[in-house]
């Protein structure tokens, strides 16, 4: 009975860690004719996250500004274009300006605002601390012209919350090399805010944390909640985005390589391949095949049309010229 009851554990144990993922067959991931450019972006090769208000006027995010930078959108040409940059934590006359290292973008269009979100992380190459990389922004818009209302925009924190939670206290304020805790991307959907998790996988399960903007702005530590996705070992979610019936997700590695204050890392696969998957809360993720060609980290999407039959995406990659934007379209499945 004890050698019986040992195995059963163990299996249980086992079965808790090994990914339940589905993978859709029935749906299909096929790339869109005709090629995008983008261009007028000051950091043009840290592209890490996109969000458009009306389809033309967006909102462009880099891991190495003060702010986020104003864009626009020509689906007839084909392109992006950037704009003015926004500072959102500037100091004036400072040699050195705050790094927000910007890795998500997401829109309410029924609010006319935007939400930008910095990785909440330990910095990969010294693994320092850096207030700054721990703010979430809402940026007001005009609805009309997409100009942003400066004396509107408001800052929080996720870090009040992460520091007391079960799933991150024990991986906040470490690097990616140890499976440290860090943000990579973000949604609003049916008035809530959704931030994918990069760092940490624990047991072959990546994170999504949910919340509300009137609980994160709201001055205290904001409610959340974390879902566990079971994407395999060293995943983590690169990118999230809204569609209709729920959201679209890039996986990639949920580590970094090694560097000099760093030798070495938890990492177990390089960070050169990247999937997309399906998710609505309460389900396992669906499968539904790799983001190729990737010349570079697949960190950012843009929903170009979201239709009953497919959705059109461009996906840009950190690390790539521009972004290198890839226009894909998923079919649907029944």
């Amino acid at each position: 009975m004890k050698i019986t009851l040992n195995l059963l554990l163990t299996t249980a144990a086992l079965c808790a860690l090994s990914p339940v993922m589905v993978t859709a067959a029935d749906w299909k991931l096929e790339p869109l004719p005709g090629r995008w450019t983008a261009s007028g972006f000051e950091e043009a090769l840290d592209i890490s996250g996109i969000a458009s208000l009306n389809g033309r006027d967006c909102i462009v995010g880099s891991d190495e500004l003060p702010g986020v930078q104003l864009g626009t959108i020509d689906s007839k040409s084909r392109s992006v274009i950037g704009g003015d940059l926004v500072p959102l934590l500037a100091k004036p006359g400072a040699k050195k300006q705050p790094e927000i290292d910007v890795e998500g973008v997401a829109v309410s269009v029924n609010d006319n605002c935007y939400y930008v979100t910095g990785s909440h992380g330990a910095g990969k190459k010294k693994g320092d601390f850096q207030p700054s990389r721990h703010t979430v922004f809402e940026i007001p818009v005009d609805p009309v012209t997409g100009a942003v209302n400066k004396a509107g925009v408001r800052n929080a924190s996720l870090l009040p919350w992460l520091e007391k939670s079960a799933e991150f206290a024990t991986h906040v304020h470490k690097p990616l090399q140890a499976n440290g805790f860090n943000i990579e991307g973000l949604a609003f959907k049916d008035g809530r805010l959704w931030f994918g998790i990069r760092g940490p996988n624990v047991g072959g399960n990546a994170y999504i944390i949910e919340t509300t903007p009137a609980s994160l702005f709201g001055g205290g530590v904001p409610e959340c909640k974390a879902h566990a996705l079971p994407l395999g070992a060293d995943a983590g979610i690169r990118d999230i985005i809204a569609i209709q019936d729920g959201f679209l997700l890039v996986s990639g590695n949920s580590g970094a390589e090694a560097s000099k204050k760093f030798p070495v890392s938890l990492s177990r696969r390089p960070d050169s391949s990247f999937d997309l998957h399906f998710w609505t809360p309460g389900t396992a993720p669906k499968k539904l095949g790799p983001v190729s060609p990737a010349p570079g980290k697949a960190e950012a999407m843009l929903v170009l049309e979201d239709t009953a039959d497919h959705i059109d995406l461009l996906v840009l990659f950190d690390g790539a010229q521009d972004g290198a934007p890839l226009a894909l379209r998923v079919i649907r499945g029944k």
